[in-house]
C-alpha cells in the first residue's frame, strides 16, 4: 500500500459487519467514514473526497449498485476506486456490478488482505 493514508467511505446496512470491517481497516491505518446506505455514501463522498468506496450491494434507500452508478456519472469520481462486498456471489451479479462501475467484487466474509488489495488505488 502507498505511503499516503488511504481514505475510504464504507457502507453496509448490517451494523455488526460495518463495525467489524471499519475497525479492521482502522487498525491497518486507513481513515474510514462509514454509513448504512448508499444515500449517505453519496453525501460523504462529496464531503471527504475519498480514495476508495466500499459498498454492500443490498442496502435501504439507495443500494450499492445505484450508488456506484451515480458516483461514476459524476465526473469528479473518474479515478475513485469502488469495491463491492456482498454476501451474494454469482457471476451474473459480478458482471452487473462491473457494468455499474465497480472496480472489484468481493464476497463476504472477505479477509483483510483481500480488502486492502481491493481498496488500494495504486
Amino acid at each position: 500500500m502507498s505511503a499516503k493514508r488511504l481514505k475510504v467511505v464504507y457502507a453496509d446496512d448490517d451494523e455488526l459487519i460495518r463495525s467489524t470491517v471499519t475497525n479492521a481497516l482502522i487498525e491497518e491505518g486507513i481513515e474510514v467514514h462509514s454509513c448504512a446506505d448508499g444515500a449517505d455514501v453519496l453525501e460523504l463522498c462529496g464531503l471527504v473526497d475519498p480514495d476508495a468506496v466500499l459498498l454492500d450491494l443490498n442496502m435501504p434507500v439507495i443500494g450499492g449498485m445505484e450508488a456506484a452508478r451515480r458516483l461514476r456519472r459524476d465526473g469528479r469520481n473518474a479515478a475513485l476506486r469502488i469495491v463491492a462486498m456482498t454476501g451474494q456471489g454469482s457471476w451474473e451479479l459480478r458482471r452487473e456490478a462491473m457494468e455499474a462501475g465497480f472496480d472489484e467484487f468481493l464476497i463476504k466474509p472477505a479477509g483483510i488482505a483481500s480488502l486492502l488489495k481491493a481498496l488500494d488505488p495504486s
